[in-house]
């Protein structure tokens, strides 16, 4: 493995759950992590920014999150986005409305824009934007994820691309979507990883399906998305999506992954060294 193979180990979903920061502030602290991503919007976001206080060597960035949860900003201002004062619960809806004509995009910087605001109140250095099911990557969302990227100062963003296109619509229209904002991104002077890696094993990597990700890790800079938790059963009372968070912190902590990666020539970073 060459010594120019960089790697961003990004755990995602930092603030919606008690269980999830907790997952994540060991996988950092006992394990692999290098950076999280945080939901300005979730229910845990108070735990999320003492966590981070108290880990510095984090990397934070925000997971911009406009389906699934309630938006910061007053829904009587979001009539479009978030009708009932709800938005999308996934992001095929948001989608489908978007490509109706039905979701005001003045809305959607808006409720972007509240939920970084929040955290860069809260005291959070933000390292990069990213986004909840990957929604910033739509053709029609990027550009105001772009905008509201500049009015912070924050100089990177996920364009999340497997090495290889996955199979299913959902993925392949994932890959297709991040092909696109990644050249873009780059045209704009904004930093990306070169690749991604986790995306097929979204809510199942497991200790045998980590190991065989770090054994594919290109040269340039990639990103392995996770999903720590402790607690699955408690997790997933709040949140159904048949994800298995405490095999992700096995995982992650497995002992020897340092070692492992140091051997192969992979030099772990964050999102404020790419």
């Amino acid at each position: 493995m060459s010594p120019r193979a960089r790697l961003i180990v990004n755990a995602d979903d930092l603030g919606l759950h008690p269980g999830m920061n907790a997952g994540i502030r060991k996988a950092h602290l006992e394990g692999i992590v290098t950076s999280a991503s945080l939901a300005p919007n979730g229910a845990a976001f108070d735990d999320a920014v003492r966590l981070a206080r108290e880990a510095p060597s984090l990397a934070i960035g925000i997971h911009l999150t406009l389906v699934g949860e309630a938006p910061l900003s007053d829904p009587a201002a979001l009539p479009t986005l978030a009708p009932g004062g709800r938005l999308p619960h996934y992001f095929t809806t948001l989608f489908r409305r978007l490509l109706l004509g039905r979701i005001a995009h003045d809305e959607i910087e808006r409720e972007m824009t509240a939920q970084v605001a929040r955290a860069v109140d809260a005291g959070i250095r933000v390292s990069h934007l990213d986004s909840h099911q990957h929604v910033h990557l739509h053709p029609t969302l990027l550009p105001i994820t772009m905008r509201v990227a500049r009015r912070f100062a924050i100089g990177a963003v996920r364009a999340a691309r497997e090495l290889d296109a996955l199979s299913g619509i959902r993925p392949a229209l994932l890959w297709m979507f991040a092909r696109r904002a990644a050249g873009r991104l780059r045209a704009n002077e904004m930093r990306t990883p070169d690749t991604c890696l986790g995306l097929a094993e979204t809510g199942a990597l497991d200790e045998r399906g980590l190991l065989a990700l770090l054994n594919e890790i290109p040269d340039g800079s990639s990103e392995l998305v996770c999903h720590p938790g402790i607690g699955t059963d408690a997790i997933a009372r709040d949140y159904a999506w048949g994800f298995r968070w405490d095999d992700e912190t096995r995982a992650l902590t497995r002992p020897g992954l340092r070692d492992l990666l140091r051997e192969r020539g992979v030099v772990l970073i964050n999102y404020r060294e790419l």
